[in-house]
């Protein structure tokens, strides 16, 4: 036992020598060279501010989806709340034209188209077509010559006597009086379409009737026919109107609404 101690002893006096024999006062140098240190503190600055970059640019790059998507909602909330303002309605009236015997007159409607009604004759418009409606006229009673002025999304439909006729742009005449036993209608140009309303619904007359056509429908019957004229009414810008290949009947009835003449 006494051995054993001995030997405890004698080794915790050599390591007290050893340490004894350091010299403390040289610090312990964990790079090696100041060289060292120097390159090691550089990769450190570096790899921080390479950290720092990448987060300011995450931070940044986040900023920017952010704003998009607020710009995008903010404009549309604007698209909508303007599409969806109502639209400032125009004053929009009916008015109505007529005519007495021996006279004739020129109407300019809303869309610049014109109108000349003949003697004995009354239609009716709106005081403005509005966008996204149709050009509505209506010949009530008698007789005129229309020269529509083209608007591919406006079409022009005249209502004469249960027929409605539908253009686009071009010129034509219609005649309606009460007291003649036929309905009639003459393209001078362009195209033109001619529907009727009975009790099945809507039945169409003509699909296309084109320059110098001639349909004449019998308002009693409603049996009607298309004929090419080769003698047609032709307009002038006076209003008057020369007539070739017409019946005495239909001679007889333009010269007593024109001139106040009585035809039997």
């Amino acid at each position: 036992m006494g051995d054993i101690n001995n030997s405890s002893d004698n080794q915790d006096q050599q390591a007290n020598a050893w340490y004894d024999s350091t010299n403390d006062a040289q610090p312990f140098d964990a790079f090696g060279s100041t060289e060292r240190q120097q390159q090691i503190g550089n990769e450190i600055y570096d790899r921080i501010t390479a950290t720092i970059s990448r987060k300011r640019q995450r931070t940044f790059l986040v900023l920017k989806i952010a704003a998009a998507v607020v710009a995008v909602i903010v404009n549309t909330v604007f698209l909508v709340h303007y599409f969806r303002k109502p639209v400032a309605q125009q004053d929009t009236s009916w008015v109505s034209v007529s005519t007495h015997t021996g006279e004739t007159s020129t109407i300019v409607l809303p869309d610049s188209s014109t109108v000349t009604l003949k003697a004995n004759s009354r239609i009716t418009y709106l005081s403005a077509f509005t966008h996204g409606d149709e050009r509505n006229v209506k010949l009530e009673e008698g007789e005129a010559f229309f020269d529509v002025r083209k608007h591919a999304l406006l079409p022009f439909t005249v209502h004469a006597k249960g027929l409605r006729i539908k253009v686009l742009g071009t010129s034509f005449n219609i005649s309606a009086y009460s007291n003649q036993p036929d309905f009639k209608v003459e393209v001078m140009s362009g195209k033109i379409r001619v529907e009727r309303d009975d009790a099945s619904g809507t039945k169409i007359l003509a699909a296309e009737m084109t320059t110098d056509q001639c349909l004449t429908m019998n308002k009693n019957t409603a049996n009607y026919k298309i004929e090419t004229r080769t003698l047609a009414t032709i307009p002038t810008r006076k209003a008057a109107h020369v007539t070739r290949s017409l019946s005495l009947q239909e001679i007889g009835q333009a010269l007593g609404d024109r001139f106040n003449l009585l035809y039997s």
